[in-house]
């Protein structure tokens, strides 16, 4: 696993930037991938371990854990990342610091569910099939204490319906 430091964090998006350690091209990340109770989201500053995947518009960070103390601005500068800057005009104090980070553009893919998620997907599906097919076999052979199981195949299948493919 790779270690860094948060450069910028949106909470508003859900979008980061984490600069490696030792170098190498910042990459983005996505509060999907925060790995870590409670609120996910990470602040400019945070150390955080986390792997690197290749995705179509570059680098993205995957499994990211925090690891500790956040920086402030004068160790960030000390690793060469430019302080935050300031908002601009009057009342400006009063806006949210959130405001005034940049923000990665996101993909034009969709970000996929974790994987412990589309293994429940799986699962369901697994057994949605068999479900309906044994319930309708049983049912149609008189044996109406199987509906419950037919049933819940039908269940199933509409719950997965209801799941959009590109997140699977």
């Amino acid at each position: 696993m790779a270690e860094g430091t948060v450069s910028a964090y949106d909470a508003g998006s859900g979008w980061g930037v984490i600069v490696p350690d030792g170098g190498g091209p910042p990459v983005c990340v996505h509060q999907v991938e925060i790995r870590s109770h409670g609120d996910q989201a990470l602040e400019r500053g945070e150390r955080v371990a986390f792997t690197i995947e290749q995705h179509d518009d570059g680098p993205r960070a995957a499994a990211v854990s925090p690891l500790g103390p956040i920086l402030d601005e004068e160790e960030l500068a000390g690793l060469g990342l430019a302080p935050e800057p300031e908002p601009a005009g009057e009342g400006a104090a009063a806006e949210s610091s959130t405001s005034a980070r940049p923000t990665p553009a996101p993909s034009d893919q969709p970000v996929k569910l974790p994987t412990w998620m589309r293994a429940v997907i799986a699962l369901v599906a697994l057994a949605a099939l068999p479900s309906l097919v044994i319930g309708v076999i049983q049912v149609a052979n008189g044996h109406e204490e199987w509906t419950p199981l037919l049933i819940s195949g039908v269940i199933m299948l509409v719950v997965l319906r209801w799941i959009p493919h590109d997140l699977w």
